[in-house]
């Protein structure tokens, strides 16, 4: 199953970020960040590939402080893909 990570420096922005989606009527929710993405605050919001494109829209509408990036993560067995799209 892939999904999309969106990781940000400061809990605040992901917090933010997050009720940005929600009040438009998308699914997400608060996930620890993986070992992978190094750079964080130790959470990320995960949610549908379906939604990448506006995604990247919203993040460039916005000017979302301590953004760090967009991955695409794929769980194969115990075994996590990263890797940024954005």
């Amino acid at each position: 199953m892939k999904y999309l990570l969106v990781a940000f420096r400061s809990r605040n922005s992901l917090l933010a970020f997050t009720k940005n989606l929600r009040l438009n009527g998308i699914a997400v929710e608060v996930v620890n960040t993986p070992r992978a993405i190094s750079v964080s605050c130790g959470l990320s919001a995960k949610l549908s590939l379906n939604y990448v494109n506006y995604i990247i829209n919203l993040i460039n509408r916005n000017n979302f402080e301590n953004f760090v990036g967009v991955y695409v993560a794929e769980r194969v067995g115990l075994k996590e893909n990263i890797s940024k799209i954005y």
